[in-house]
């Protein structure tokens, strides 16, 4: 009977024993629920005798390179043995990028492709998931034009929140409001205030691993445009070059205030760009043919500089029946950089970026493209260029 009463205390003991330590967690759960803490969304924690990996996107520094570079610090702080670590940066829940750091050197590299950890860790639970998360951004809005000759400028001012909700991985929903402060020249119907985008997209990454990355866009667009458009990018192995593509079936539109008026026949159009990424510059030069709003055919040639919290690019664009027009664009992320969610309260912030395009011939007619989300513009999409992230890194 004692030797019974034995064997039961020691099993009970050892019971005890194995809760306690299931409680405590493993080192990369315990990693994750620090990245979970620090504000990180999606976060998703794995590893393998060669690696241990974490997949997350940033949510309380508005530019990803920041955030990644708290991800870098924490890593390193943390290493505990010689295995690899990987880090998927993903948008929307689909993956970006990759970072391996390699404890035995101190280096980090980055990638647009996956590799086997994303396979591990895309059937993981996700910690603080982005899922119906809301924000309120609030895009300012400065419009020019030279006409007048007897004028330097008109102008149009406008402040232009825009509701944006986490929907399932890669979905998007924005609804966007354009309220005017100033309107010298732009017509009765900017005094009023209307909607802008009214959209919904799907982001996407290809199956197979190809380095495909996609958005399948639906609503109402820039330019007095509505319809649907696909937008897809391919990165070669040498990075610093890759591929993309806009292709959009359209239609003309206008609001009246809250009135939607629209023309019911659409049209095609589509542009396909080569780009180049000169690393020691962060500079990228892009070549692209065009069908432009109108109908008209032609190239486009911009080269942009990216810097940590801008993009200043030149452009130069000719089309068929049209003189050729060059200009300039610019992109500046606003304050604050850093903000914390409060649970599932909406987060009231500024856009990433507010920016202006100039052309030196005032060019109104020909030249007309379009943006199918609020948040599209230079400075976002240069967010997970590989090259750019290990110079911020650095």
């Amino acid at each position: 009977m004692n030797t019974r009463r034995l064997h039961i205390v020691l099993a009970l003991a050892f019971a005890a024993q194995l809760t306690a330590h299931a409680g405590q967690g493993t080192p990369v759960d315990s990693t994750a629920a620090q990245f979970a803490e620090a504000g990180f969304l999606n976060v998703r924690a794995a590893e393998t005798d060669d690696f241990r990996a974490f997949s997350l996107e940033t949510d309380y520094y508005k530019l990803p390179f920041e955030g990644l570079a708290a991800v870098r610090e924490m890593v390193e702080r943390d290493s505990t043995d010689m295995r690899l670590v990987k880090i998927v940066a993903t948008s929307y829940d689909v993956p970006e990028l990759t970072m391996t750091y390699n404890p035995r050197n101190g280096q980090w590299r980055s990638t647009k492709r996956l590799d086997e950890s994303w396979d591990l860790l895309r059937r993981q639970e996700k910690l603080n998931s982005n899922f119906g998360k809301v924000n309120i951004v609030v895009y300012p809005q400065v419009s020019l034009m030279n006409l007048i000759i007897t004028q330097v400028y008109q102008s149009l001012w406008q402040l232009s929140p825009a509701l944006e909700v986490s929907l399932w991985p890669g979905m998007k929903f924005t609804y966007q409001l354009q309220i005017p402060v100033y309107n010298d020249g732009y017509g009765s119907l900017e005094d009023k205030v209307h909607p802008g985008f009214f959209t919904l997209s799907q982001r996407f990454r290809d199956p197979w691993n190809l380095n495909v990355l996609g958005k399948l866009t639906a609503g109402v667009f820039s330019n007095s445009t509505y319809g649907l458009a696909l937008e897809m990018a391919y990165y070669f192995p040498n990075e610093r070059f890759w591929l993309d593509t806009q292709l959009g079936l359209l239609g003309n539109s206008y609001w009246e205030g809250f009135i939607f008026h629209y023309d019911p026949r659409l049209f095609f159009r589509w542009n396909l760009a080569v780009n180049y990424y000169w690393p020691e510059q962060n500079t990228q030069f892009s070549l692209r043919a065009q069908r432009f709003l109108v109908g008209d055919y032609g190239v486009k040639y911009e080269m942009i500089r990216h810097f940590r919290r801008a993009s200043v690019g030149l452009y130069a664009e000719k089309s068929l029946g049209a003189p050729l027009n060059v200009g300039f664009r610019f992109q500046v992320a606003l304050p604050l950089f850093r903000q914390k969610r409060h649970g599932w309260w909406p987060k009231l912030t500024t856009s990433g970026q507010m920016g202006m395009a100039y052309n030196a011939n005032n060019e109104r007619y020909y030249y007309n493209e379009y943006r199918t989300e609020a948040s599209d513009n230079i400075l976002s999409k240069n967010y997970y260029n590989p090259y750019f992230i290990d110079s911020k890194l650095k």
